[in-house]
């Protein structure tokens, strides 16, 4: 197999190759911004591309063909057998997203693993997300806060697997002018995703992943410069349909390539906006217990990510993955800048 123009059988220069190569785009390829839409519409669409597992943010989020529970895709959730004696593993995750213009979102998540046996894998998971207060290049101090469930549900049957998953987020948003109150924004999501999973051929899998959101906004804007004309209160829903095939090929004892295509639509009453990405990604086992691994995630308007990480397991019961993404979140680059992120992942297996 060749990739980049690679061999294989030399994965590392492979690597290097392409980590430079997608350096570039992330330095060169900001063709396109969002400011034609609003931000209700944009910073949502952003928070679909962060992945909390670093495995997959590492490879440019490329999961929804993935065989690991890491994966974007429910029906992974129950694709392998776990290696515990009592079929349980325990998950935390850390990731901080610090963008330029001073912003830095602080996410903390809680993931387990529940083997059922015939009945399948269940993965439960709860996630915070604090912000510090920032001023945006608007000229308005930011904070953000949020509280987000989880339960996912996968079972394999041989060489199939579907999964499901269903959410619910609590999150404000405040804007700020010199500690006065600008505009404050509660909302309850509620998200529905199913997927696939199957072996089209001997080590290769080809998955698809279905997402529905609604979000019920609460909007209050305060009569800040005191004209008397009380608080204004504006109720409105936005929806997001999410569409994404994906595919991974091991090349290697688990070594493989990513591919994955989205198709992300949100709509509310401020309009529409409409994205198509890609992500693509390699995992490759240098030796035993140590993996690197390099992505990128780009979009039809010329925006790209680098992304990298390395996963270390010194036994079966023990894992730890770390992963740095550069500029993942273009489409609040207006208010927040470029952005960079490292996420660190520990797994635990009972």
């Amino acid at each position: 197999m060749v990739l980049n123009g690679c061999a294989v059988k030399n994965p590392t220069v492979c690597l290097a190759a392409a980590a430079c190569l997608l350096l570039g785009l992330c330095v060169t390829a900001r063709a396109g911004d969002y400011k034609d839409k609003d931000f209700s519409l944009r910073f949502p669409a952003a928070l679909n591309r962060f992945s909390p597992y670093a495995d997959a943010a590492a490879v440019g989020g490329a999961s929804a063909g993935s065989k690991w529970s890491s994966s974007i895709n429910p029906a992974s959730t129950g694709w392998l057998a776990l290696p515990g004696r009592y079929g349980v593993s325990l998950s935390p995750q850390y990731s901080a997203l610090c963008f330029d213009q001073g912003t830095k979102m602080h996410v903390t998540s809680q993931a387990g693993v529940v083997d059922l046996k015939k009945w399948g894998v269940l993965q439960p998971a709860i996630a915070q997300v604090h912000s510090n207060t920032r001023t945006t290049s608007e000229g308005l101090d930011f904070n953000y806060e949020m509280e987000f469930y989880q339960l996912q549900w996968g079972k394999r049957l041989g060489k199939w697997a579907a999964g499901a998953n269903f959410s619910y987020a609590l999150s404000e948003t405040e804007h700020q002018l010199s500690g006065l109150r600008v505009v404050r924004t509660r909302s309850d999501t509620y998200a529905l995703r199913v997927g696939g999973l199957c072996e089209v051929v001997d080590k290769l899998l080809a998955g698809l992943v279905l997402d529905y959101g609604e979000s019920k906004g609460r909007t209050v804007f305060y009569d800040f410069l005191g004209f008397g004309i009380g608080e204004i209160k504006v109720h409105d829903t936005t929806r997001q349909y999410g569409v994404r095939p994906g595919v991974s090929y091991e090349y290697m004892e688990d070594s493989a390539v990513f591919f994955d295509y989205q198709y992300l639509r949100l709509t509310n009453d401020t309009g529409r906006l409409r994205i198509h990405r890609f992500h693509a990604g390699v995992d490759h086992r240098l030796i035993e217990g140590l993996f690197v691994r390099a992505g990128t995630a780009f979009d039809i308007r010329g925006n790209a990510a680098v992304t990298c990480g390395v996963g270390i397991y010194p036994t079966d019961w023990f894992t730890i993955d770390v992963a740095y993404q550069c500029d993942m979140y273009p489409e609040v680059d207006l208010e927040f800048g470029p952005s960079h992120a490292v996420t660190l992942s520990l797994g635990f297996t009972f």
